[in-house]
């Protein structure tokens, strides 16, 4: 993972360019799984954007963090990648890979981190071979509690209102490892630790 956080300070720390900026969109019904339609979906989940913008097959977004611990850093986190892979992995959307960067981190939070679409859809696969495929998500299919796609407020537990089957590692009817982990929760287990693993710090990045 070393190599892919490489990449996202290289890329955040260089690519400052409005080029290719990418405009909010009122999400459809069904989802159409835009960019446009994920910058309003991650905005709903009460994290600002600043800006979204492509950068060859890539996207490139920064948002404004409300987090003041990195418990809180996390849970964003794992909010954005679940809107992502909701809406749009899940649709087909051609996007290589995800690169997010924080404009206003705290002192010793992660300025930067990615998810490449290959680890959500080792995920999304995973559910897909569980028996039924049913993860206790309660939610619906792009990031939302509600067909208009608004998300309740976080808690820091982990509990990504995200439609179909969050990252999120509660238990689940898929099968069970021996360790008594099922199936999906050590696939959301391996997706989120992909993803925390690109995490780009001021120290990582040589002045």
């Amino acid at each position: 993972m070393a190599a892919t956080a490489g990449c996202v300070g290289s890329l955040l720390d260089t690519s400052d360019s409005n080029a290719n900026e990418i405009e909010p969109e009122e999400p459809s019904e069904p989802r159409k799984g835009t960019p446009g339609e994920f910058y309003t979906l991650v905005e709903r989940n009460d994290i600002p954007v600043e800006s979204l913008r492509w950068d060859g097959s890539d996207l490139v977004l920064q948002y404004d963090s409300s987090a003041s611990t990195e418990s809180e850093s996390t849970t964003e986190i794992e909010v954005i990648t679940t809107v992502y892979n909701e809406n749009l992995v899940k649709n087909d959307a051609e996007v290589n890979m995800l690169y997010a960067e924080v404009t206003n981190p705290f002192d010793g939070q992660a300025y930067g981190w990615g998810v490449k679409t290959e680890w959500c859809k080792q995920y999304n696969a995973a559910v897909d071979d569980s028996e039924g495929g049913d993860t206790e998500t309660g939610s619906d299919d792009d990031g939302s509690t509600d067909a208009e796609g608004d998300t309740e407020e976080s808690d820091g537990s982990n509990e990504t209102e995200s439609d179909g089957n969050s990252t999120e590692t509660t238990d689940s009817d898929g099968n069970s490892t021996e360790d008594g982990t099922s199936s999906v929760g050590r696939a959301a287990m391996v997706l989120m630790s992909n993803v925390l693993n690109t995490r780009v710090y001021d120290d990582d990045v040589e002045n």
